[in-house]
């Protein structure tokens, strides 16, 4: 999907726990997800649904949420866009979101997303300042210099801006978040488990289409 048209419409796991969604359920609005009243407008033509991701690279959930969901989204129909949104909650979480976006910026997202995930979670790195970040960049034998421009720059700016406006909008309390089509929010904290958040998301995917 086009991030940049769809925020400017705005501005202008783990193993299946005992708790969690079982398959073939009903699914009941404020116990498997909550429905965002007014719905957010996503931008896109009739017919087309998108999902969202809320989520922060420091957040374990969201890294064991993150094969899940890839394996997930490569089997999407045609009509459904899926989109990863970093949540600039604070500092670091902002600094983060600059990654995410300036990556974007730089088309180099395939390149980073997934080895910074595993920069944090799998090597143990803090990853807390901008020079933290350009020297992961640099050994991953991209430009260093250009990266950090980007994470400068006023369109990375613009994008962390819009996100914290989005991310207000759909009422995100805690990553990993999905939300599907502007109009409800589904967590592994109502499913009981992040195999049981994709059963809900699949469910309202269903019910929107």
């Amino acid at each position: 999907m086009n991030r940049r048209r769809f925020m400017g419409a705005l501005v202008g796991g783990s193993a299946l726990l005992a708790s969690g969604v079982a398959p073939g359920r009903e699914f009941t609005p404020g116990q498997d997800y909550r429905q965002l009243i007014p719905r957010v407008d996503t931008g896109l033509p009739e017919g087309r649904l998108q999902v969202v991701e809320v989520f922060w690279y420091g957040c374990p959930h969201c890294y064991t949420f993150e094969p899940l969901v890839n394996e997930w989204s490569r089997n999407l129909p045609e009509h459904v866009d899926f989109t990863h949104l970093p949540a600039p909650f604070n500092d670091l979480w902002t600094l983060h979101a600059r990654v995410y976006f300036a990556a974007e910026e730089l088309g180099v997202l395939d390149e980073i997303h997934q080895p910074f995930f595993d920069a944090i979670h799998a090597q143990g790195r803090q990853m807390r300042s901008e020079s933290a970040v350009l020297r992961f960049v640099d050994q991953r034998g991209l430009d260093a210099d250009a990266f950090r421009e980007a994470m400068r720059s006023p369109e990375v700016g613009a994008a962390i801006g819009e996100a914290g406006l989005l991310v207000q909008a759909f009422q995100v309390e805690g990553v990993p978040s999905m939300v599907v089509d502007g109009r409800a929010v589904v967590s592994a904290g109502m499913t009981g488990s992040h195999e049981g958040m994709l059963r809900v998301v699949d469910h309202l995917l269903e019910e929107y289409a």
